[in-house]
């Protein structure tokens, strides 16, 4: 009987190594941009795209950002893309629809891109970093120093 209890638990452990390993390999990637524009581009590659892609609606140049009216997009509305001094693009806020909820647009973010993102849990991965800040999906480039913060935090 002892026999058959060992066997059953070796394939219990089995299975849930296996399910952690499938898990592994669904589980999502930081997304380094939003549709065709990427963190780290530059603020003229950025303009070109905008001018010239189907997907973008309107935007308008506020000098250290861009504001876009995102069309064609079940989950954001806006969209808020931030540059450095040098006029490399540091950070992308993506402001959700109201009539879906956060909640729900976390949801149907999470599920289309692998994602693990709540309220108060946000990813920070090779040198990208995706978190909530109220009722918007904020990308960034992070730093060496705020990746060290953010790990002493936990």
């Amino acid at each position: 009987m002892n026999n058959g209890l060992n066997r059953l638990l070796l394939r219990i452990g089995l299975c849930v190594l296996l399910s952690l390993g499938i898990l592994g390999l669904a589980w999502g990637k930081v997304p380094e941009g939003y549709r065709d524009i990427k963190l780290g581009m530059k603020k003229p590659q950025v303009l070109d795209l905008l001018q010239k892609g189907p997907a973008h609606f309107s935007y308008d140049d506020l000098g250290g950002q861009i504001g876009e009216i995102i069309r064609g997009d079940d989950l954001f509305r806006y969209a808020t893309y931030r540059f450095s001094d040098d006029g490399v693009l540091i950070e992308i806020s993506l402001h959700m629809r109201e009539i879906l909820g956060r909640d729900r647009v976390l949801e149907i973010y999470n599920s289309q891109n692998g994602l693990v993102l709540a309220p108060l849990q946000g990813l920070i991965e090779s040198g990208f970093s995706i978190e909530v800040q109220e009722n918007s999906l904020v990308m960034k480039i992070v730093t060496n120093k705020e990746t060290h913060a953010a790990k002493g935090a936990h």
